[in-house]
């Protein structure tokens, strides 16, 4: 199976190259006039107990935030009425924990939305500093009950039926009514969202469904985890080595013959599995590790086995919370032709031509403690040869606040204007190339001269910057419209010692991603590590009795270690303190 194959097929409709048709179409067609139907009623099922969300806003100032604003039409109050009715009332952009991954997506689905329509009647100059200013700062941000965030709430609100009425325009079967789901209103328990789900119930019928194709890929894929859930799930496999390879023997092994029958990466009947790793076996192996992202080398190492170890329960929910990510999916760019799209826990760089793979990048992420964001944007910048200007963080963290003369002079580092920056070189953090797509969060793309990290399975390592494998390639890709650059003149750049910047003559859109599951053009589905904590915070929010994540796994155990250290430095103190008392007691009894 080719690399390209392990794409998501979702991008098929993200990146499609048509808006230019698409705007002629417009001409020529007229506005849809919609049947408005009745306001929806308040929803008094949802209460403190079972809310999506903890945080909730009087009715009254919905009221009176729909009343003083002039610009409202009667239709779009009675939409924003029923939007709140059916959440009682609920905050749908903020909670008390901050400010939620589908606030960030749905902001950067309409700043997609501006970026190929030009539209500015659904852009607001100071929503948007607000907002901009807001998630570039979302790590510290205290949300409050207050004015301010209920203006901000209730003008959300407002923009995302603006910018369906506009992106919908000319669509009789979009119904505005879906908008009112594309935001959880309710915790469910796993199982009856699992049930509802599956049968295309309530809030997950065929009506409020999400127009991307890999939503309903994966709630097909649901029905066979349903499948493997009613039968008593799947085995845990516990190997005594730190390696099952070929030749192997021990009932590990049958055990992982077992375990990877049930999800049908195995044929064959029990009585028939033998505790003898084989070459079907090896095979097996390397189809469920392309599966989970690692190399096929046909062996099962410990790291391996904690995901196969993983409950078929974690599988169900990780499914269901990357469908809820679906919903907020950009369908169209602008019609370059061009797109490119990153997805995080996958550590892969995806170019796309006219809708359809082309191919694709091993890249390196951010570490946890530098995560990269997740936004939409568009690639205008290639920048040879660049200086890195330290961020001031990284100078106070790892500098020790001024570097030294001696410092600087080792790293090949100056400081101008007060700025601490790195000259251009082989030497240089960003490598010998970056391309830049304007941002607020400082995000790009950029080479790296610890090129060793790209062998690795799990890559995340960076302080949020997305790292290239070939940076040269992609320069020669991105720049191939470019008169004059061809290969030899993009490494002579590279290579040059001197920051040069060239502009791309047609700018390519940009998509950062997360999702930790998704169904490739090849029908399988693919899971991959929580490596930021986002599913582990959305299961809590969507399930009533939500299972952990590898991420919460791992933080557990992290955090247990922490209360041991500090457990260990606490009782060291007390043992001082101690000491210090019982000395001052024996002065004073020789006194």
């Amino acid at each position: 199976m080719t690399v390209r194959k392990f794409v998501l097929t979702l991008t098929l409709l993200l990146f499609l190259g048509v808006i230019s048709c698409k705007n002629e179409e417009k001409k020529e067609r007229k506005k849809v006039i919609r049947v408005e139907k009745p306001v929806t009623r308040v929803d008094v099922t949802i209460d403190t107990s079972n809310a999506f969300n903890q945080l909730f806003i009087d009715s009254s100032l919905v009221n009176g935030f729909l009343a003083a604003d002039s610009s409202l039409s009667d239709t779009l109050v009675n939409r924003i009425k029923s939007f709140y009715n059916s959440r009682n009332y609920q905050y749908a952009w903020f909670s008390p924990e901050g400010i939620p991954e589908h606030t960030i997506s749905f902001w950067n689905l309409l700043k997609n939305y501006l970026n190929y329509s030009k539209d500015s009647t659904v852009y607001n100059k100071a929503l948007t500093a607000k907002m901009e200013s807001l998630i570039t700062s979302r790590e510290s941000v205290k949300i409050k009950n207050d004015s301010a965030f209920q203006n901000l709430e209730l003008s959300l609100t407002k923009y995302l039926y603006l910018y369906a009425d506009h992106e919908y325009a000319y669509d009789a079967s979009f119904d505005m009514k879906t908008l009112e789901w594309y935001i959880p209103k309710k915790k469910l328990t796993l199982e009856a969202m699992l049930d509802s789900v599956i049968a295309a119930k309530g809030q997950f019928s065929e009506a409020f469904a999400p127009r991307n194709p890999q939503y309903t890929a994966l709630r097909k894929k649901l029905q066979q985890y349903k499948a493997i859930k009613d039968a008593g799930g799947w085995p845990r496999v516990n190997s005594k080595v730190e390696e099952m390879k070929k030749g192997y023997k021990d009932a590990a092994v049958l055990a992982l013959k077992k375990r990877l029958k049930v999800e049908g990466f195995l044929e064959g009947e029990d009585s028939t599995l033998t505790n003898v790793y084989d070459s079907t076996l090896a095979t097996a192996v390397n189809a469920v590790k392309q599966h989970y992202g690692y190399k096929p080398d046909g062996k099962a190492g410990k790291t391996f086995l904690k995901d196969l170890n993983v409950s078929v329960d974690e599988r169900i929910q990780q499914i269901l919370i990357n469908m809820e990510r679906m919903r907020w999916i950009p369908i169209e760019t602008r019609d370059s032709g061009r797109a490119i799209m990153v997805n995080i826990p996958e550590y892969k760089l995806h170019v796309y031509e006219n809708g359809k793979p082309a191919w694709d990048m091993n890249v390196v992420v951010g570490k946890e403690s530098n995560n990269t964001t997740v936004f939409t944007g568009v690639l205008k910048t290639v920048v040879f040869s660049p200086y890195w200007n330290v961020p001031t963080s990284i100078v106070k963290k790892e500098m020790g606040g001024r570097p030294s003369a001696a410092y600087l002079a080792r790293n090949h580092m100056e400081i101008l204007n007060g700025q601490v920056r790195q000259k251009p070189g082989p030497w240089n953090s960003l490598g010998l190339v970056k391309f830049l797509f304007p941002n607020s969060y400082n995000i790009y793309f950029h080479d790296s001269p610890a090129k060793s990290l790209f062998n690795k399975d799990k890559r995340s390592f960076s302080h949020g910057c997305i790292r290239l494998k070939d940076p040269a390639k992609f320069a020669e890709y991105v720049l191939e419209d470019t008169a004059r650059w061809n290969s030899r003149k993009i490494d002579s750049a590279m290579h040059s010692y001197k920051e040069k910047y060239v502009r791309v003559k047609r700018p390519i859109p940009v998509l950062i991603t997360y999702f930790t599951a998704w169904v490739n053009d090849n029908n399988e589905l693919n899971f991959r590590e929580d490596i930021y904590g986002h599913d582990a915070i959305i299961a809590k929010k969507m399930f009533l009795n939500s299972v952990g994540t590898t991420w919460s796994r791992q933080k557990a155990i992290r955090d247990s270690l922490q209360r041991i250290k500090d457990s260990i430095k606490q009782k060291e103190l007390e043992r001082k303190e101690k000491r210090k008392r019982d000395s001052l007691k024996r002065v004073g009894e020789r006194e």
